[in-house]
């Protein structure tokens, strides 16, 4: 008899896929191809998944399946973010423009509902490490995939689509701010598995993969991305830190943590005296733009006089805000002839909610976090299970501790795209499988 779960599941592994695809035949090869293959797989998994259960397979347990999902306080919490997205669309100015999107961004509450969707399929299929560990390897050669296109593209191989490694490097994702963050989500997929590993090679090669998705993340030169990316290990070596008993490791931490504090800001402050990429020219494009943190600059000004023109279209519409995609709305309301770009987002992922689905929606969307690290410390709870608990299974809730905050970060300067937010909303039904699996 045809497993259609087995099928369901397979058109989830190829899901992450979705962040290599380029297709050249549209105006935007690097966003369109994306989100028609994801909305595509996404819906092939669930056809398979609900046909499974019409034909009544009495071994997937599909009535507890789904009752399981409805007491899973994770699984409440992102459906309550998606309801509120959604239900800001249809009050928002343009009810159309929230439900499709556009043909340049492809999100909006059809992409929400897709992303939903592949969540709940994902907490609903994936029940056991040997799943999540295959998942993760898929993640880390799609990763594979986005830094190959990329480095083609650079080296102007074929008809792939890339600039030079000097001018920002930026995948098959088009976009080098894009991603610098999705490498956040491969770098922590990698340690993962390494941490998870008990073959010493196997592990070594995926500390080496970790360490390569940190090479391009510092070539793409994306500045959120690396502050991100620095909290969350300082912040990761911090639970470490009062989790760990008295001891050398201990010690060894907290001058782990000083050093990287001490030392990142030597870096910005001498950031023109060095340069992370030697073999490019100034005027190509240096190296050190990375390390260039500098609140006076004409970029930042502008982020500033965004945000504070958020504040004001919010003040407008406060309770469901325009709606998704009518950011381009309110900015026209309130725009300032300082403005010399147009914008469709605030560049800030807290201010985009906060326009765009108002206090509710930006509420719902801190919720998601809120339960997370509830469950995380309520997971961790049990004296008896920490006095015997392993170094190497705290180094693993030390990533899970640090990842979403590595995202939170880079968020205050950046806004999510569908790379980002399948890895998103992947991570959190990882993490409530690891929370609720016992």
């Amino acid at each position: 008899m045809i497993n259609y779960l087995k099928i369901s599941k397979f058109f989830l592994y190829l899901a992450p896929f979705s962040a290599a695809i380029v297709y050249q035949g549209t105006l935007f090869p690097f966003i369109v191809g994306k989100y028609v293959f994801f909305r595509i797989v996404v819906d092939l998994a669930l056809v398979f998944f609900i046909w499974a259960w019409a034909t009544n397979n009495r071994i997937a347990n599909y009535e507890l399946r789904i009752t399981n999902l409805l007491r899973q306080p994770l699984v409440i919490a992102v459906a309550i973010f998606t309801f509120i997205f959604v239900l800001a669309g249809f009050f928002g100015v343009n009810p159309t423009a929230s439900f499709w999107s556009n043909f340049e961004r492809g999100e909006g509450s059809l992409q929400l509902i897709h992303l939903f969707i592949f969540f709940a399929l994902l907490v609903a299929i994936f029940r056991d490490e040997k799943s999540w560990r295959k998942m993760f390897i898929v993640l880390v050669g799609v990763a594979a995939l986005v830094i190959g296109y990329g480095l083609a593209g650079a080296l102007n191989i074929g008809n792939f689509i890339g600039s030079n490694l000097c001018l920002r490097f930026s995948g098959s994702l088009g976009n080098a701010a894009y991603t610098g963050t999705y490498l956040i989500f491969a770098i922590f997929y990698a340690a993962y598995l390494a941490v998870e590993e008990k073959i010493k090679f196997k592990r070594l090669f995926f500390i080496g993969l970790s360490a390569l998705f940190f090479i391009f993340l510092l070539f793409t030169q994306t500045r959120g991305a690396l502050l991100g990316l620095g909290v969350a290990v300082i912040a990761g070596l911090c639970y470490l830190f009062f989790s760990l008993p008295k001891g050398k490791i201990k010690k060894v931490i907290l001058l782990s943590v000083v050093l990287l504090i001490v030392s990142g800001g030597l870096a910005i402050k001498y950031r023109r005296s060095i340069n992370i990429m030697p073999f490019c020219s100034s005027e190509v494009g240096g190296g050190n733009r990375i390390l260039d943190v500098n609140f006076g600059t004409e970029t930042f000004q502008t982020r500033l006089l965004l945000w504070k023109e958020s504040i004001e279209a919010f003040k407008e519409r406060p309770i469901l805000g325009w709606g998704p995609e009518n950011f381009t709305v309110a900015f026209e309301k309130y725009y300032q002839p300082q403005f010399t770009t147009w914008y469709d987002r605030a560049h800030n992922i807290f201010f985009d909610y906060l326009v765009m689905t108002g206090m509710l929606g930006l509420i719902s969307f801190l919720g998601i976090f809120i339960v997370y690290y509830w469950q995380f410390f309520k997971s961790n709870c049990n004296k008896n299970q920490l006095s015997v608990i392993s170094y190497k299974s705290l180094v693993g809730k030390a990533l899970l501790f640090a990842l979403p905050i590595a995202y939170l970060v880079q968020g205050l300067v950046l806004f999510d795209v569908l790379p980002i937010y399948i890895n998103l909303f992947l991570f959190l039904a990882f993490a409530n499988w690891k929370f609720t699996s016992k």
